[in-house]
């Protein structure tokens, strides 16, 4: 007589547990644009390099270093018009467009970089965001804490389901992240030349809500 041994599939249950932090924003990401339009394309780069230079000079001054300077974006794009009413195109001028992500750490300053930096030669702000650069360092009680929403939530499930909960066979998490500013051309936001003694507007970084979510698998068995 032959016997042979059958394994049953292991039960388990996977429960989630979220929780979450309100903290304030330590870092600002700023994307400007510095845009030269020439018939010349010589011309409109040396203009565009010239423009970029005084920015990156006058950022400085104010205390951003030079990590914080980042080029995300350069191009040279010629525009056509058409010759006689004919289908014959001819280049008419060059438009240079240099995007500048700026890394803010002094959130107090952020006002005074925007006037900085338009006062300077940049033509348009595609984009700001106010965020944490290192988001873990803020939420390592709501992980504890999103541990214990999920540990109470498999407790609750058995009891109103009438198992018992075994071993816990795995644990996962979310990282909290961020997301840093991304130039979008087609988006850009122009801004005209700010006089000297004209006052930037006041820019406020509010608050954010960082969350952890743990996933754990346990093991069940009849009570």
């Amino acid at each position: 007589m032959n016997e042979t041994a059958s394994i049953l599939p292991r039960r388990t249950l996977q429960v989630t547990g979220t929780a979450s932090v309100t903290v304030k924003p330590d870092v600002s990401y700023m994307s400007f644009v510095i845009e030269t339009e020439h018939k010349n394309v010589a011309k409109a780069y040396r203009e565009n390099k010239k423009a970029s230079d005084q920015v990156f000079t006058k950022l400085k001054a104010l205390g951003v270093e030079e990590r914080d300077l980042k080029t995300t974006y350069f191009y040279i794009m010629p525009f056509y018009k058409m010759v006689d009413n004919s289908a014959r195109q001819v280049i008419d001028a060059y438009r240079i467009l240099h995007y500048t992500l700026v890394t803010a750490r002094d959130l107090a300053r952020i006002s005074d970089i925007l006037d900085a930096a338009v006062d300077a030669g940049a033509t348009g702000l595609s984009s700001i965001s106010f965020t944490v650069e290192n988001p873990k360092k803020y939420t390592e009680e709501a992980r504890r804490e999103a541990i214990r929403a999920a540990m109470k939530k498999a407790q609750e499930t058995a009891d109103i389901m009438g198992f018992k909960l075994g071993t816990p066979v795995s644990v996962t998490e979310s990282e909290p992240g961020y997301r840093q500013a991304a130039p979008y051309p087609q988006a850009s936001m122009a801004m005209e030349r700010a006089a000297p003694q004209a006052q930037g507007p006041q820019l406020e970084p509010g608050e954010m809500n960082l969350a952890r979510t743990v996933y754990v698998t346990y093991e069940i068995e009849p009570k």
